[in-house]
C-alpha cells in the first residue's frame, strides 16, 4: 500500500514507519525535515510544514494514499484542513488522539466523549494553552467535514526509553539523584502505553477495517505509587517525595484523581498489548 504518515520521524511514529516498512509498504514521511528519522533511504520523504495550508495543497497535489497516519493534529483547524487537503485523495485516515479528551474517570469507554455531539464557542488556536480542548476539537472537525472515514485512536501518555518528552526520564533521574518530586495523588491510577505498543496499535488498525474512537493502552492501569515502586527497585533508592508543588518537582505523570481507559473494543478486534507493570518491571535502567 502507499502509505503517508505526518510526523513520523521520532518515538513511535518512527517505529510506526519501519514497521510498514518491514511489510514492504511504500512510506512517505512529511514533516518539517528538522529531525533525522534515521530510515535512509527505506522511505520517501516530503519537506514540509502541516499548519501551512499553501504548502500541503501544493505538496500534495496529484497524491493518493491507502491510508494516512496523522501523528501532528492538534487543532481544529488542523484538522479541517486535513479534510480538505485529502479529500479524494486517501482511502483510510488514522488520527492520533488522546485519552485527554475524557475528563478524570475511571473504564472509560469510548463514548464518554462523542465528538459528533460536542459543541465549543472559542476555537482553541494554540494546544499547548488547552491540549484536551484542542484535541476534543479535532476531532470534532474531522466528524464534521471528512469525506472519508476516519479512525480517533485515542492515546494515553506513551512510555519508552525513546520518549523526547523525557516524562519518563523525569522521573528516573529524580530517583537516581534523589531530587524531590511532587504528586497530587501517589494513588491515582493511569492509563500508559509504551511506544513499542502504539506504534503496534497503529499498525494494527491500518489493516484494519474499523473506523470512528478507539482506546488504545496497556490492558490495565497503574498507580503512580507502584510505578514509582518499580523505579525505586531499579536504582535500590527511595523516591523524595515533596508535600508541595513548587518550582520544577511536579511530576509530568502527577494527575488528582484515576484516569483510566477501556481497551475492550481493541481486545474485540484482536489485539491486547503488553501490561505496562511487567514492563515497567523489565525495563532496563
Amino acid at each position: 500500500m502507499n502509505i503517508l504518515i505526518l510526523g513520523g520521524n521520532r518515538f513511535f511514529g518512527r517505529k510506526l514507519a519501519q514497521l510498514l516498512v518491514e511489510d514492504n509498504h511504500s512510506v512517505t514521511l512529511l514533516n518539517r525535515g528538522r529531525v533525522d528519522d534515521g530510515l535512509g533511504d527505506l522511505v520517501q520523504r516530503i519537506v514540509c510544514d502541516r499548519t501551512d495550508y499553501s504548502a500541503m495543497k501544493a505538496a500534495l497535489d496529484g497524491t493518493c494514499w491507502d491510508i494516512v497516519f496523522d501523528q501532528v493534529c492538534y487543532t481544529h483547524k488542523d484538522a479541517k484542513e486535513a479534510t480538505e487537503l485529502f479529500a479524494g485523495k486517501v482511502t483510510k485516515y488514522i488520527h492520533t488522539s488522546t485519552v485527554s479528551v475524557y475528563d478524570y474517570g475511571v473504564d472509560l469507554t469510548e463514548d464518554k466523549f462523542n465528538p459528533q455531539s460536542y459543541t465549543f464557542s472559542k476555537e482553541i488556536h494554540d494546544y499547548m494553552q488547552n491540549y484536551k480542548e484542542a484535541k476534543r476539537q479535532a476531532e470534532v472537525a474531522f466528524t464534521k467535514w471528512a469525506s472519508f472515514p476516519v479512525t480517533f485512536v485515542r492515546i494515553p501518555v506513551v512510555i519508552g526509553s525513546d520518549d523526547y518528552t523525557e516524562r519518563f526520564a523525569f522521573h528516573l533521574s529524580r530517583v537516581r539523584d534523589g531530587k524531590e518530586m511532587y504528586f497530587p495523588n501517589l494513588e491515582a491510577r493511569k492509563s500508559f502505553i509504551t511506544s513499542d505498543d502504539a506504534a503496534k496499535a497503529l499498525y494494527f488498525l491500518g489493516k484494519n477495517d474499523f473506523s470512528g474512537a478507539i482506546n488504545v493502552a496497556s490492558p490495565q492501569p497503574v498507580s503512580l505509587k507502584r510505578l514509582l515502586e518499580i523505579i525505586e527497585s531499579k536504582y535500590n533508592k527511595k523516591a523524595v517525595i515533596a508535600e508541595k508543588h513548587h518550582g520544577d518537582n511536579h511530576s509530568p505523570y502527577g494527575i488528582e484523581k484515576d484516569w483510566f481507559i477501556n481497551v475492550d473494543v481493541l481486545k474485540s478486534l484482536g489485539l491486547e498489548l503488553v501490561d505496562i507493570e511487567k514492563w515497567l518491571t523489565e525495563f532496563t535502567v
